[in-house]
């Protein structure tokens, strides 16, 4: 089965991308391991992670991966972190393996049936750090809020959206940004970012069928990560998925050929076509 054919909503994304750090994981020289991820991703997420289709993912999610475990684990030490509060969680499990204070508070939303699969399959494993999972749509404005008010009090908070920005409207990002500005707390915020090429490529493999699950990759916006300027939040940490995976020695081969004969104009729009940002509140709550 292809990922088009086994794509029903967003989530299933979330069981592609854990497949793709357990074979990470397997490797004689990975860049992390996630010894949860095979059992997370189960039989329909081995089914789905087959082809092409997941060679031209694989590599980015990997380098993301790496990317967010060295900047979130670094930013709690030395930004002194109370909170990471991470929004649409899928099946990640930093809080199981990363090395975290015990005392940090690492809040996970996602929808109810993300939160009761990783409730079965991780019910024997500790995390390093105070976890709490709670099931909550994202996309009901209210729900969001009143999650913000709960978590989003004192401590110092980093908010991440990792692999949830792409594929939501340009209002419902903006009302994102407003939202967490309005929470004094809610210091940084880690998500990453997508250009026009990538949704070209994405579409050209699983268009009809991502349309049809509402998954279809919507946020482009033509400035990149100075889109959130206006919101009040600078973007004082953009890293190119190319680049990194190039850093990281996961470069695919065509990426790399690709790379070697583009003139530097070219070489700076691939570099435009991934990036990971984390932005810093610039005003007020």
């Amino acid at each position: 089965m292809s990922i088009e054919a086994g794509l029903r909503d967003v989530s299933d994304t979330a069981l592609v991308a854990a497949v793709v750090r357990a074979r990470e994981s397997a490797r004689p020289d990975p860049l992390f391991r996630d010894p949860y991820a095979e059992a997370l991703a189960g039989e329909r997420g081995r089914d789905m992670a087959t082809g092409t289709q997941l060679r031209i993912i694989s590599s980015g999610v990997v380098a993301r991966t790496a990317v967010y475990d060295e900047l979130i684990t670094r930013m709690v030490h030395e930004e002194k972190i109370g909170c990471v509060l991470n929004l649409g969680a899928g099946l990640d499990t930093r809080p199981y393996r990363l090395d975290l204070p015990e005392d940090l508070h690492w809040v996970e939303a996602d929808l109810p049936a993300i939160c009761d699969h990783k409730d079965r399959v991780l019910a024997g494993a500790a995390p390093r750090c105070r976890l709490t999972r709670v099931p909550v749509d994202l996309a009901d404005p209210g729900a969001r809020r009143r999650l913000l008010a709960e978590f989003c009090r004192d401590r110092p908070v980093l908010a991440v959206t990792e692999g949830v920005i792409p594929y939501l409207t340009t209002d419902a990002v903006t009302g994102l940004a407003d939202d967490l500005r309005s929470r004094p707390s809610v210091r940084w915020w880690a998500l990453d970012m997508i250009g026009p090429l990538f949704v070209r490529v994405a579409r050209r493999i699983a268009g009809r069928r991502m349309d049809r699950a509402d998954a279809a990759l919507r946020f482009v916006p033509p400035e990149g990560a100075d889109f959130f300027r206006p919101l009040g939040w600078d973007p004082f940490d953009v890293r190119s998925s190319w680049v990194e995976r190039r850093r990281l020695r996961r470069e695919p081969p065509l990426m790399r050929a690709i790379w070697a004969v583009s003139p530097p104009r070219t070489r700076e729009f691939f570099r435009q076509q991934g990036m990971f940002v984390t932005l810093r509140r610039t005003t007020p709550g």
